[in-house]
Protein backbone atom coordinates (compact mmCIF):
# COMPACT_ATOMS: atom_id res chain seq x y z
CA UNK A 1 0.00 0.00 0.00
CA UNK A 2 1.49 3.36 -1.09
CA UNK A 3 1.16 6.03 1.57
CA UNK A 4 0.28 9.50 0.26
CA UNK A 5 1.90 12.58 1.84
CA UNK A 6 -0.38 14.22 4.37
CA UNK A 7 -1.22 17.90 4.43
CA UNK A 8 -2.89 20.29 6.84
CA UNK A 9 -5.61 21.39 4.36
CA UNK A 10 -8.37 19.63 6.33
CA UNK A 11 -7.35 21.34 9.58
CA UNK A 12 -7.11 24.70 7.80
CA UNK A 13 -10.60 24.21 6.28
CA UNK A 14 -12.07 23.39 9.71
CA UNK A 15 -10.33 26.42 11.20
CA UNK A 16 -11.71 28.69 8.46
CA UNK A 17 -15.25 27.35 8.93
CA UNK A 18 -15.11 27.96 12.69
CA UNK A 19 -13.76 31.48 12.07
CA UNK A 20 -16.59 32.29 9.61
CA UNK A 21 -19.18 30.94 12.05
CA UNK A 22 -17.75 33.08 14.84
CA UNK A 23 -17.98 36.25 12.74
CA UNK A 24 -21.64 35.59 11.89
CA UNK A 25 -22.53 35.62 15.61
CA UNK A 26 -20.62 38.80 16.53
CA UNK A 27 -22.92 41.48 18.02
CA UNK A 28 -20.91 44.31 16.52
CA UNK A 29 -18.61 43.70 13.57
CA UNK A 30 -17.06 47.13 13.92
CA UNK A 31 -16.05 46.60 17.55
CA UNK A 32 -14.72 43.05 17.03
CA UNK A 33 -13.03 43.65 13.66
CA UNK A 34 -9.56 44.13 15.10
CA UNK A 35 -9.67 41.05 17.34
CA UNK A 36 -10.97 38.87 14.49
CA UNK A 37 -8.19 40.04 12.21
CA UNK A 38 -5.59 39.26 14.89
CA UNK A 39 -7.08 35.80 15.38
CA UNK A 40 -6.90 35.07 11.67
CA UNK A 41 -3.28 36.23 11.51
CA UNK A 42 -2.38 34.08 14.50
CA UNK A 43 -4.06 31.06 12.90
CA UNK A 44 -1.98 31.46 9.77
CA UNK A 45 1.23 31.75 11.78
CA UNK A 46 0.83 28.82 14.18
CA UNK A 47 -1.12 26.47 11.90
CA UNK A 48 0.78 23.24 11.20
CA UNK A 49 2.41 22.89 7.80
CA UNK A 50 2.33 19.10 7.95
CA UNK A 51 0.07 16.60 9.71
CA UNK A 52 1.11 13.04 10.47
CA UNK A 53 -0.94 10.18 11.85
CA UNK A 54 0.86 8.16 14.56
CA UNK A 55 -0.67 5.01 16.05
CA UNK A 56 0.35 3.38 19.35
CA UNK A 57 0.02 -0.41 19.55
CA UNK A 58 0.57 -2.93 22.32
CA UNK A 59 -1.16 -4.93 25.01
CA UNK A 60 -3.48 -3.31 27.53
CA UNK A 61 -1.56 -1.96 30.53
CA UNK A 62 1.82 -1.36 28.88
CA UNK A 63 1.41 2.43 29.22
CA UNK A 64 0.28 3.74 25.83
CA UNK A 65 -2.36 6.11 27.24
CA UNK A 66 -0.04 7.38 29.98
CA UNK A 67 2.72 8.03 27.46
CA UNK A 68 0.47 10.06 25.16
CA UNK A 69 -1.06 11.98 28.08
CA UNK A 70 2.32 12.87 29.58
CA UNK A 71 3.79 13.88 26.23
CA UNK A 72 0.85 16.11 25.30
CA UNK A 73 0.15 17.71 28.70
CA UNK A 74 3.54 17.49 30.47
CA UNK A 75 1.80 15.73 33.35
CA UNK A 76 1.70 12.04 34.19
CA UNK A 77 -1.88 10.95 34.96
CA UNK A 78 -2.37 9.67 38.49
CA UNK A 79 -5.04 7.22 37.34
CA UNK A 80 -5.87 5.68 33.99
CA UNK A 81 -8.44 3.23 32.69
CA UNK A 82 -8.21 0.77 29.83
CA UNK A 83 -8.78 2.41 26.45
CA UNK A 84 -12.00 1.29 24.80
CA UNK A 85 -11.81 1.38 21.02
CA UNK A 86 -9.82 4.35 19.70
CA UNK A 87 -8.89 7.78 21.06
CA UNK A 88 -6.40 10.44 19.97
CA UNK A 89 -4.71 13.68 20.99
CA UNK A 90 -2.85 16.35 19.03
CA UNK A 91 0.70 17.55 19.64
CA UNK A 92 2.47 20.32 17.72
CA UNK A 93 6.21 20.01 17.14
CA UNK A 94 8.48 22.64 15.58
CA UNK A 95 11.50 21.47 13.59
CA UNK A 96 13.49 24.47 12.45
CA UNK A 97 11.03 26.59 10.47
CA UNK A 98 8.54 23.75 9.98
CA UNK A 99 5.54 23.24 12.25
CA UNK A 100 4.31 19.65 12.44
CA UNK A 101 1.08 18.35 13.94
CA UNK A 102 1.17 14.81 15.29
CA UNK A 103 -2.13 12.97 15.62
CA UNK A 104 -1.36 10.47 18.39
CA UNK A 105 -3.86 7.62 18.19
CA UNK A 106 -4.31 5.52 21.33
CA UNK A 107 -5.63 2.04 20.60
CA UNK A 108 -7.18 -0.60 22.81
CA UNK A 109 -4.90 -3.54 23.53
CA UNK A 110 -7.64 -6.10 24.11
CA UNK A 111 -8.01 -8.83 21.54
CA UNK A 112 -11.67 -8.00 20.87
CA UNK A 113 -10.64 -4.61 19.46
CA UNK A 114 -7.90 -6.00 17.20
CA UNK A 115 -9.89 -5.73 13.97
CA UNK A 116 -10.77 -2.10 14.73
CA UNK A 117 -7.17 -1.25 15.53
CA UNK A 118 -5.93 -2.69 12.23
CA UNK A 119 -8.04 -0.20 10.30
CA UNK A 120 -6.09 2.64 11.88
CA UNK A 121 -2.49 1.51 11.54
CA UNK A 122 -2.96 0.41 7.93
CA UNK A 123 -2.97 4.10 6.94
CA UNK A 124 -0.62 5.44 9.62
CA UNK A 125 2.50 7.49 8.90
CA UNK A 126 4.15 6.30 12.11
CA UNK A 127 3.55 3.19 14.23
CA UNK A 128 4.84 2.87 17.80
CA UNK A 129 4.60 -0.62 19.28
CA UNK A 130 5.03 -0.75 23.06
CA UNK A 131 5.69 -3.37 25.72
CA UNK A 132 6.37 -3.39 29.47
CA UNK A 133 9.97 -4.29 30.32
CA UNK A 134 8.82 -5.71 33.68
CA UNK A 135 6.21 -8.00 32.11
CA UNK A 136 7.55 -10.58 29.65
CA UNK A 137 4.09 -11.60 28.30
CA UNK A 138 3.69 -8.07 26.91
CA UNK A 139 6.97 -8.50 25.03
CA UNK A 140 5.83 -11.84 23.64
CA UNK A 141 2.61 -10.18 22.49
CA UNK A 142 4.39 -7.25 20.86
CA UNK A 143 6.05 -9.70 18.46
CA UNK A 144 2.60 -10.50 17.14
CA UNK A 145 1.76 -6.82 16.86
CA UNK A 146 4.91 -6.16 14.83
CA UNK A 147 4.34 -9.14 12.54
CA UNK A 148 0.85 -7.83 11.82
CA UNK A 149 2.18 -4.33 11.21
CA UNK A 150 4.73 -5.57 8.68
CA UNK A 151 1.94 -7.22 6.70
CA UNK A 152 -0.51 -4.30 6.71
CA UNK A 153 1.39 -1.03 7.16
CA UNK A 154 1.72 1.53 4.40
CA UNK A 155 4.89 1.66 2.37
CA UNK A 156 7.31 4.10 4.00
CA UNK A 157 5.60 4.15 7.41
CA UNK A 158 8.05 4.76 10.27
CA UNK A 159 8.11 1.92 12.81
CA UNK A 160 9.34 2.17 16.41
CA UNK A 161 9.59 -0.37 19.24
CA UNK A 162 9.31 1.07 22.76
CA UNK A 163 10.15 -0.72 26.00
CA UNK A 164 8.18 1.24 28.60
CA UNK A 165 8.32 1.51 32.43
CA UNK A 166 12.07 2.00 32.62
CA UNK A 167 11.49 3.69 35.97
CA UNK A 168 10.52 0.29 37.42
CA UNK A 169 13.59 -1.56 36.18
CA UNK A 170 15.37 -1.29 39.54
CA UNK A 171 12.51 -1.65 42.03
CA UNK A 172 10.89 -4.47 40.05
CA UNK A 173 12.61 -7.43 38.46
CA UNK A 174 13.26 -6.59 34.83
CA UNK A 175 11.89 -9.40 32.70
CA UNK A 176 12.93 -8.14 29.25
CA UNK A 177 16.56 -7.19 28.64
CA UNK A 178 17.62 -4.26 26.49
CA UNK A 179 19.37 -6.66 24.13
CA UNK A 180 16.15 -8.59 23.55
CA UNK A 181 14.37 -5.40 22.60
CA UNK A 182 17.18 -4.32 20.29
CA UNK A 183 17.20 -7.72 18.57
CA UNK A 184 13.46 -7.62 17.91
CA UNK A 185 13.69 -4.07 16.55
CA UNK A 186 16.48 -5.08 14.19
CA UNK A 187 14.42 -7.97 12.86
CA UNK A 188 11.66 -5.55 11.86
CA UNK A 189 13.86 -2.57 10.81
CA UNK A 190 12.38 -0.55 13.66
CA UNK A 191 13.89 2.22 15.78
CA UNK A 192 14.30 1.05 19.38
CA UNK A 193 13.99 3.00 22.64
CA UNK A 194 13.50 2.16 26.27
CA UNK A 195 11.49 4.88 27.99
CA UNK A 196 9.31 5.83 30.94
CA UNK A 197 5.86 7.29 30.51
CA UNK A 198 5.97 8.26 34.20
CA UNK A 199 9.29 10.14 34.43
CA UNK A 200 9.41 11.16 30.78
CA UNK A 201 12.78 9.45 30.29
CA UNK A 202 13.65 9.44 26.55
CA UNK A 203 10.16 10.68 25.71
CA UNK A 204 11.13 13.95 24.03
CA UNK A 205 14.13 12.37 22.31
CA UNK A 206 12.20 9.55 20.67
CA UNK A 207 9.25 11.70 19.66
CA UNK A 208 11.55 14.34 18.15
CA UNK A 209 13.34 11.65 16.18
CA UNK A 210 9.98 10.32 15.03
CA UNK A 211 8.94 13.78 13.84
CA UNK A 212 12.22 14.19 11.95
CA UNK A 213 11.87 10.79 10.30
CA UNK A 214 8.27 11.48 9.30
CA UNK A 215 9.24 14.85 7.85
CA UNK A 216 12.17 13.34 5.91
CA UNK A 217 9.95 10.56 4.58
CA UNK A 218 7.39 13.15 3.49
CA UNK A 219 10.08 15.13 1.63
CA UNK A 220 11.32 11.97 -0.10
CA UNK A 221 7.83 11.03 -1.22
CA UNK A 222 7.24 14.50 -2.63
CA UNK A 223 10.56 14.32 -4.48
CA UNK A 224 9.70 10.88 -5.89
CA UNK A 225 6.33 12.16 -7.12
CA UNK A 226 8.02 15.15 -8.78
CA UNK A 227 10.58 12.96 -10.54
CA UNK A 228 7.86 10.56 -11.69
CA UNK A 229 5.87 13.47 -13.10
CA UNK A 230 8.88 14.75 -15.05
CA UNK A 231 9.69 11.30 -16.42
CA UNK A 232 6.16 10.83 -17.77
CA UNK A 233 5.96 14.21 -19.52
CA UNK A 234 5.52 14.08 -23.35
CA UNK A 235 8.70 14.27 -25.41
CA UNK A 236 10.93 12.59 -22.84
CA UNK A 237 10.98 9.18 -24.55
CA UNK A 238 14.25 7.61 -25.72
CA UNK A 239 13.10 7.32 -29.34
CA UNK A 240 12.64 10.33 -31.62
Amino acid sequence: MKRQPHSSSKLEQDTEERSNSSKRHQPSRKVRCESVEQTQIQTRVVGPQRVFKVVFLGNSGVGKSSFIQHYCTRHFPSTTSATVGIDYQMKTVTLGCTTIALQLWDTAGQERFRSITQQYYRKADGILTMYDITHSPSFTAVRGWMDSVQEKKCEGAVLMLLGNKLDLADSYRREVTTREGQRLAQQHQAVFYECSAKTGCNMEELMTQLARMLSAQHDQQCEDVLLLTKDTQPGRGCCK
